[in-house]
């Protein structure tokens, strides 16, 4: 599964995504490129993502997210994101998780590796930061990638401390 995964995930996206794709790299190695029975949670789960698995992902159901679904794809996301969350963090009004003041031991809610598991997350960042590079009007775009390098700075601190809690 990996070698067809790391071909989807692995575009240009700049150096904050292709961190966070070596880094997720790191945690399916550590996991022995295994995959897991159980994926992530599926509630909340953008739907998107869903069509994409029920037909069989990569190539056979290409997503496109469009320059007037990507707002409501990056809201749909932080959703998802913060209901994955374990639960000693927080989630603040707006549906985002609040900054970690410190990791805990309970890591099963994020413990998801093999093609149900990060590699979801990774791609929905792919179609998301896509989606942001058609977006024609400059301030919603910068604003827009603004938030998604903030799920990804987010993500790869949560991924790093699941990295060295493994």
């Amino acid at each position: 599964w990996f070698p067809d995964a790391f071909r989807f995930v692995n575009v240009n996206l700049g150096g904050p995504y292709t961190s966070l794709v070596d880094q997720w790299i790191t945690f399916e190695r550590i996991s022995n490129w295994q995959t897991k029975n159980t994926g992530l949670a599926k509630l909340n789960r953008p739907m998107e993502l869903t069509t994409w698995i029920n037909y069989g992902r990569y190539n056979k159901k290409r997503i496109k997210i469009t320059p007037e679904r990507v707002h409501q794809f990056a809201v749909n996301f932080w959703i998802w994101w913060s209901s994955l969350q374990p639960s000693w963090r927080a989630v603040g009004e707006d549906n985002r998780p609040l900054a970690a003041k410190e990791m805990k031991d309970d890591w099963k809610s994020l413990d998801h590796y093999g093609q149900n598991g990060w590699l979801s997350l990774v791609v929905c960042l792919r179609w998301w930061g896509e989606g942001l590079m058609r977006v024609q009007n400059e301030t919603l775009r910068k604003e827009g990638i603004d938030d998604w390098l903030m799920a990804i700075e987010d993500m790869a601190i949560m991924l790093g401390g699941l990295i060295s809690y493994k």
